[in-house]
């Protein structure tokens, strides 16, 4: 089973700012809520695969202080270029939506490679284990287009499990 977990938030998701690839802390209320999410969580995976950035290290080494954090680079939010540290807009979310690559940023298909790459990872390797995978809303969305998973949406915290 492979159990994928959105970071929690940060003062760029409390200000509508576009992160991508920078590397952002989680906020005050991020951390309290994770606090709060780790009363409930389940305690019973086997491996914890984490992209290396703050935001999600800080939400791994909440939630599951017991395991090994092992960090994967394909796991790192899309990059979106020269949107990075913007405000979020209508507009921008709507290019986005439509597929638009935003300035210097990363196509659709080169997070859903290297998203591909590591879920054949897993899938090669740990068939049999209990995986956790805390990472960010545009991989947990690359999952879904490659896996035609019906996941709506990568709430905050969220669990949304996948078979493998």
């Amino acid at each position: 089973m492979l159990t994928l977990v959105r970071h929690a938030k940060t003062e760029f998701n409390n200000n509508k700012l576009f992160q991508g690839q920078l590397d952002i802390n989680l906020s005050e209320l991020g951390i309290n809520e994770t606090y709060e999410k780790s009363k409930e969580f389940p305690q019973d995976f086997d491996i914890c695969f984490c992209s290396p950035l703050k935001r999600t290290t800080q939400t791994a080494e909440i939630l599951v202080p017991y395991l090994k954090l092992n960090f994967d680079e394909r796991l790192k939010e899309r990059n979106l270029g020269d949107w990075q540290g913007t405000k979020i807009t209508d507009e921008k979310l709507e290019q986005l939506n439509n597929n638009a690559v935003p300035p210097n940023g990363e196509k659709i298909c080169e997070i859903d490679k290297r998203v591909s790459d590591f879920l054949n990872m897993v899938k090669e390797n740990y068939k049999d284990k209990n995986v956790l995978v805390i990472t960010h809303a545009g991989v947990i969305h690359s999952v879904r287009r490659i896996l035609s998973n019906d996941v709506e949406s990568a709430e905050h915290l969220e669990l949304i499990k996948v078979e493998m």
